[in-house]
């Protein structure tokens, strides 16, 4: 996800800088996961990686967005990512440039 995130974000010709950062889970253990943060007009996207385990999905990513301070949830599945709101409503989009480019552009409106 976070190479594809990368790609679309600089398709817009918006920086996009990675990182990592350490998630222990008591299944799995400690690992290290690839996080972006990505400056943009209008603001800024942390792709934070949340867990592989978690209930109801095989992986969680936070797509969090400054100054606005809004979120959206990508849960794993076996048909792909799904975008939740943090009242967890699917958004029922699928998970392409074209939706990531209009969720940066929601997230920071």
């Amino acid at each position: 996800m976070a190479n594809e995130i990368s790609q679309w974000a600089g398709a817009q010709g918006w920086r996009v800088e990675r990182s990592s950062k350490t998630i222990e889970e008591d299944a799995l253990g400690t690992y290290q996961v690839p996080t972006l943060h990505i400056i943009r007009p209008g603001g800024e996207l942390v792709l934070n990686p949340v867990a592989l385990h978690v209930i109801g999905s095989d992986g969680r990513v936070d797509l969090e967005a400054f100054p606005t301070l809004a979120r959206v949830k990508l849960c794993g599945g076996g048909g792909g990512w799904r975008i939740m709101t943090d009242s967890n409503v699917p958004l029922r989009q699928p998970w392409d440039a074209k939706t990531f480019v209009q969720l940066a552009d929601d997230l920071l409106s």
